[in-house]
């Protein structure tokens, strides 16, 4: 994405950032796995990890995970997309340490998540439909 999001300016950003944010697609969800791991997924969004200093995802990304403001839509993505980006933060990310972007609030969250959380959290944005 970065191959093209870096030559829009910002009231393109913007737009664009707008329109994805109200679409309201149909969630896929996972496999029958994915059901196992749903209660942990829903604890994790909506309470956090509060031994790991992990924050509810609900706090940023809104309580039905349609996204607030910079912060992205998570509601009906494919759990995959976000394992892995999860997972690839830190090498996905590339900040630049002069200008930071809101994104560098998510290192040290998708750090301490482990994988099992990560994947449950996945399942649970998944199949949300709201």
């Amino acid at each position: 994405m970065f191959n093209v999001a870096h030559v829009l300016d910002p009231s393109m950003v913007k737009a664009l950032a707008a329109y994805f944010q109200n679409l309201n697609p149909k969630p896929l969800g996972g496999g029958d796995e994915s059901r196992a791991l749903l209660p942990e997924g829903k604890k994790i969004y909506e309470e956090g990890v509060p031994s790991a200093d992990v924050p509810p995802c609900a706090s940023c990304h809104g309580p039905d995970a349609k996204g607030a403001d910079a912060f992205p839509r998570l509601a009906g993505q494919l759990p995959d997309y976000i394992y892995r980006k999860l997972t690839n933060w830190d090498r996905e990310r590339g900040q630049n340490k002069d200008q930071p972007d809101n994104s560098a609030i998510m290192q040290p969250i998708a750090h301490e998540l482990t994988q099992v959380q990560i994947k449950a959290v996945a399942a649970y944005v998944s199949q949300l439909d709201q």
